[in-house]
């Protein structure tokens, strides 16, 4: 049960998101599962699919051009080169809200203690404002932007990744959220950063993609996927394993996950267990550590 200073707040920003909740955000807080296993059953496939496409086409740009190029286009501003704080480990989930995942996972930070980051599609806020309230207020979660609609900013034209911009800004402004912003897929621009720096945002990469997307399907990674991914042949099965692995060769770091996908509920649990008992520790993205890691 929400605290009534709690309530008002949920109330007040659910107000601001600009809809109406479809049940009152105590109702909805009193609904919060302890665990993942209320997270939505089917995936989003066709999501799935965009996000395959564009780690293929990304991979071929990268292996075939120049890196002056691509550092002079701007184009993969997410690829943190800088190394992370050694030991700590920064969780960060895209593309919520989600019902049903979103307060699964709320209730596992509580659980362990740990913080984690939420990078908010802000059309999705603005369709589940009693979710965006609820990450709000949670003393251990950070909002992030991620875009108003999700599109991938290498397709789109300048005009649009502006709009995007302003559009996203200007929803997410009533949870008074700090100024962190990823780019979907990892997909930047010039035009793009230039207009997030102007309204004060740092752009958001990760060290560790847990290529949740993939596992997703079976809780295993095919060969192909786990070549784009970079998994080792040892973890194609083991979703934890590879997450764990690759926070260990990085030394700790930020690790992409994303809320939509059920198998990342499903171990999200384990995986913070893991990940304190090989002695990580866990910080929000706006610790002083991880400055250096966010352009």
């Amino acid at each position: 049960m929400k605290t009534p200073s709690r309530l008002l707040l949920c109330c007040g920003l659910a107000a601001a998101l600009g809809q109406a909740a479809s049940q009152p955000v105590a109702a909805a807080a009193a609904s919060a599962p302890a665990t993942a296993s209320s997270a939505p059953e089917h995936p989003h496939r066709g999501h799935v699919v965009e996000i395959r496409a564009a780690r293929v086409r990304s991979l071929s740009e990268q292996m075939n051009q120049p890196a002056e190029a691509l550092r002079q286009s701007c184009r993969f501003e997410s690829d943190i080169a800088t190394p992370p704080p050694p030991g700590l480990v920064s969780l960060s989930f895209d593309d919520g809200p989600e019902p049903g995942a979103t307060e699964a996972i709320l209730a596992l930070l509580d659980k362990h203690q740990v913080p984690a980051s939420f990078f908010l599609i802000a059309s999705k806020a603005q369709r589940h404002p009693e979710l965006a309230a609820l990450v709000k207020a949670h003393p251990r979660a950070l909002v992030g932007n991620h875009s108003w609609s999700h599109p991938n900013f290498h397709d789109i034209p300048a005009v649009r990744q502006a709009s995007e911009v302003e559009r996203s800004d200007a929803t997410l402004a009533a949870l008074q959220a700090p100024k962190l912003f990823r780019y979907p897929y990892g997909n930047a621009s010039c035009e793009a950063n230039a207009d997030l720096q102007q309204r004060g945002y740092r752009i958001v990469g990760w060290h560790v993609d847990s290529c949740d997307w993939a596992f997703d399907k079976t809780g295993s990674i095919d060969a192909h996927e786990a070549k784009i991914c970079g998994v080792d042949k040892a973890n194609r099965e083991h979703f934890i394993d590879h997450v764990v692995a690759a926070v260990k060769a990085r030394r700790g770091g930020i690790v992409l996950m994303h809320e939509i996908h059920p198998n990342t509920l499903a171990k999200l649990d384990t995986l913070i267990e893991r990940l304190l008992a090989e002695g990580f520790r866990f910080a929000p993205l706006n610790a002083a550590e991880f400055e250096p890691s966010l352009r």
